[in-house]
Parts: C-alpha cells; sequence; structure tokens
C-alpha cells in the first residue's frame, strides 16, 4: 500500500530537502520518508505543470537529487501518476464518509459526488489517464499492488455509499464507482479541450461542443442513481 503523509508536513522540510546532497536512505524510516519527499516533489510538479510536465527529470530536479535515484523508490513515472491517483481517491472515500451521515436522495447524493469530483482537478485528469497511458509502462507486479489496493478502497467507498442508499447492495455500490470513473475519464478530456479546441468553441458556430464538467457529471450521476433505484422497486427479487 501507498504512503501517505500530513501536507502541512511538506513545508517544513522541503527547502532543507532541496538545498542538501541526496544520500542513499539506509534505515526503512529514512527509505519512507525518501519515499514521501518524491511523492511531494511530484504532487508539485503536476499541480504546476500538468501530467504533460511530469517528468522523472522535473520531479528530480524539484526533489533537488539527480533523476537516476528515483528509480531506487518507483520502476517509471507511470508507477508515481497510480500512486498519485490512489492517494487523491482516498481523500474522495475519506470525504464521503464524512458527509454521509444518513439516507439521502438520489439526486442528492449525485450532488455530493459530483461535487467531491469536480473540486479534485487532479484525480480527474489522473482517471482519464489510467486505461490509455498509466497501466502501459509498469510491471505486473506494481499494477497488481495499485489494483487491489483500489479495490480495498472501493470497497469502503461502496459501504459509505450504501450508508446514504441502503437499497444497493455492495456489488451495485461497486458498480456506482465503476460508473462514476468511466463517466469522468470520458468527461474530463472532453470539458477541459486543449487551447486550440477552447479557442473554437468560443465561436457561436461551435458552442454546443462547449460542457460544463460538473454539471454534466451530476446529471450522469443523478441519472444513473435515480435509474437504478427505480430498476430495483420494479425488481424488489433482484435486491
Amino acid at each position: 500500500m501507498p504512503r501517505f503523509i500530513d501536507r502541512n508536513l511538506f513545508a517544513t522540510y522541503h527547502e532543507a530537502m532541496t538545498n542538501q546532497s541526496f544520500q542513499r536512505a539506509r534505515s526503512a524510516e529514512a527509505k519512507a520518508q525518501r519515499h514521501n519527499d518524491l511523492i511531494w516533489a511530484a504532487t508539485c510538479v503536476l499541480d504546476e505543470d500538468g501530467v504533460d510536465g511530469l517528468t522523472l527529470q522535473a520531479i528530480a530536479s524539484r526533489a533537488g537529487i539527480v533523476k537516476s535515484n528515483i528509480y531506487r523508490y518507483f520502476e517509471s513515472r507511470e508507477a508515481i501518476l497510480v500512486e498519485l491517483l490512489l492517494q487523491d481517491f482516498v481523500e474522495v472515500i475519506k470525504e464521503l464518509e464524512k458527509q454521509v451521515s444518513g439516507v439521502m436522495t438520489p439526486t442528492d447524493m449525485a450532488n455530493l459526488l459530483a461535487e467531491m469530483f469536480a473540486s479534485r482537478k487532479r484525480l480527474c485528469e489522473l482517471m482519464s489517464l489510467i486505461a490509455p497511458t498509466m497501466e502501459k509502462n509498469i510491471s505486473i507486479e506494481c499494477v497488481r499492488n495499485f489494483k487491489r489496493a483500489l479495490l480495498s478502497e472501493a470497497a469502503r467507498a461502496g459501504a459509505a455509499l450504501q450508508k446514504g442508499l441502503p437499497w444497493l447492495n455492495a456489488e451495485e455500490a461497486l458498480n456506482v464507482f465503476f460508473t462514476i470513473h468511466v463517466v469522468v475519464a470520458g468527461l474530463w478530456p472532453i470539458t477541459n479541450p486543449p487551447p486550440v479546441l477552447e479557442t473554437l468553441y468560443k465561436e457561436p458556430e461551435f458552442a454546443a461542443h462547449r460542457y460544463d464538467f460538473s454539471q454534466a457529471l451530476f446529471g450522469m450521476i443523478a441519472a444513473h442513481l435515480v435509474g437504478l433505484e427505480a430498476l430495483k422497486k420494479l425488481s424488489p427479487q433482484t435486491s
């Protein structure tokens, strides 16, 4: 499982880390800290320059090390990206567990889920890249660990969803998050087009191509949840 650290701690040691030479970590604690240092360097680069700017060299420069030292902790750029995705997904689950205190309507749940994902630009971008990009340059061991951790966290997410929508069974709750992943992966690049398309869509002729990510995401999640509830009422034996 990936290791997570408090974001507030990063500012206190980042400057010192980038101003001293890289020494090989030998103890388990030192290796864990170095792992977290690199994750935070990657987070900074990703937030500032996007996925296209997230190269191993950029991470190394931000962390104050030489590029080759990254391979002591990560096998590839993509291995870093999948860990960042999982870390952000865990934050969504924690927020969902915090926000869902009782039974909710499908539309209220859809609104909550849409807001949580829409407010996390990095997570949505990574979700849109996982299948076409991120899983193509990692070993089977790395992807196995990622999928195993993802399944574990998805089970937590499903349990939180069932608390708000108790008419869902465990399998259906997991499928809701699979559907959200598919929707986010498809919507994100369409609603966040490259500059040339942004310019084009400002022309009245092509205005129909402009979509708001948050609104579209809410509509699709709401339609899915409302439809599921209707099907459950029509076929109660499937509950």
